[in-house]
C-alpha cells in the first residue's frame, strides 16, 4: 500500500451551509490555504492596512471554498466577484460567512455552530 498516494488525496467533502443568506456547499480549507491567508492578512495589516483589500481577501477566501454538491468546484464565471459581494451584503454578513468558513476549516461545523 502506498501511504503517499492515500494520504495526499484531497478531501472533497461538500457540506451544505447557509452563507450570506443562501444555501451553499462548502469544503474545508487546506492547512496551506489557511497559512497563506493569515500571512496575507498579517502583511496587509503591517503595511497599509487597506480595509478594502482586507475585505476582498476575506471574500475571496469564502468564494474559494464554495463547491457543487458533487464535490466539484464551480466555474469562475459562476461566482460573483468580491466587489459585487461588497455592494450587496453587510459587513456583519460577510464577517459571519468568513468566520463560518474558518471555523469549519479549523474544526467541525458542529463546533462552529456552537460558538
Amino acid at each position: 500500500m502506498s501511504y503517499k498516494n492515500l494520504l495526499l488525496k484531497p478531501n472533497k467533502a461538500a457540506i451544505e451551509r447557509t452563507l450570506l443568506g443562501q444555501p451553499v456547499y462548502i469544503r474545508r480549507l487546506t492547512a496551506q490555504e489557511m497559512l497563506d491567508y493569515n500571512a496575507c492578512i498579517d502583511a496587509e495589516r503591517s503595511g497599509g492596512n487597506d480595509s478594502t483589500k482586507l475585505a476582498n481577501m476575506g471574500i475571496e477566501l469564502v468564494l474559494s471554498v464554495l463547491m457543487n454538491p458533487d464535490g466539484s468546484r464551480p466555474e469562475k464565471d459562476e461566482l460573483p466577484t468580491p466587489a459585487e459581494i461588497l455592494h450587496v451584503h453587510s459587513q456583519a454578513d460577510i464577517l459571519d460567512a468568513l468566520t463560518t468558513v474558518q471555523r469549519h476549516s479549523y474544526g467541525t461545523l458542529e463546533d462552529a455552530e456552537k460558538n
